[in-house]
């Protein structure tokens, strides 16, 4: 029984210390300029990001790499600078392929719903594939708050345009 005792106490110091046994824990930081981006932002760079209404990557962004396979995508960037926006990824074989991101930009006001107390936020999507149950090959807009400009329409990259630009220097809460 001992020994069994030693033997758990092994393998659960050894899951929780990262030594590459058990579970991936989720998302690690790294740089711009980590080796193992660079092949990310190579096949962002492939991609008309403004005309499906992307902003820049702003050069002092945090970026958090997912490491897949997960389902609907083999790797994932989270990059958070002014926005946070999800940037997922399918293995070739000369690297990666851009297949679908996600922005959302955050608005100054605050609602609560069932689930609690949010900052509003628009949400522009675009996917090659199926990542997350949104149409694909189509720009898709979608508004979460309690602002009658914006609360229960359709939504399209104009129209939401003038609402991006008030609030181009909201912080996220």
């Amino acid at each position: 029984m001992c020994r069994f005792i030693h033997l758990l106490f092994v393998l659960v110091v050894a899951l929780v210390s990262g030594c590459g046994i058990g579970p991936d824990l989720g998302p690690k930081r790294v740089s711009l300029s980590d080796t193992n981006v660079l092949p990310m932002f190579k096949a962002i760079a492939e991609v008309d990001r403004a005309a499906l209404g992307f902003t820049p990557i702003p050069t002092n962004a945090d970026v958090l790499l997912e490491v897949g396979p997960r389902s609907g995508y083999d790797m994932m960037l989270h990059i958070y600078a002014g926005t946070h926006r999800t940037v997922a990824f399918r293995k070739t074989q000369d690297g990666y392929r851009w297949i679908a991101e996600q922005e959302i930009h955050y608005g100054p006001k605050m609602f609560t719903d069932g689930d609690g107390t949010f900052q509003e936020h628009l949400v522009v999507e675009y996917q090659t594939e199926p990542v997350n149950g949104v149409p694909t090959n189509q720009i898709h807009v979608s508004y979460y708050g309690q602002d009658t400009r914006l609360a229960g329409r359709d939504l399209t990259l104009a129209g939401i345009q003038p609402i991006l630009d008030e609030w181009k220097w909201t912080p996220i809460r």
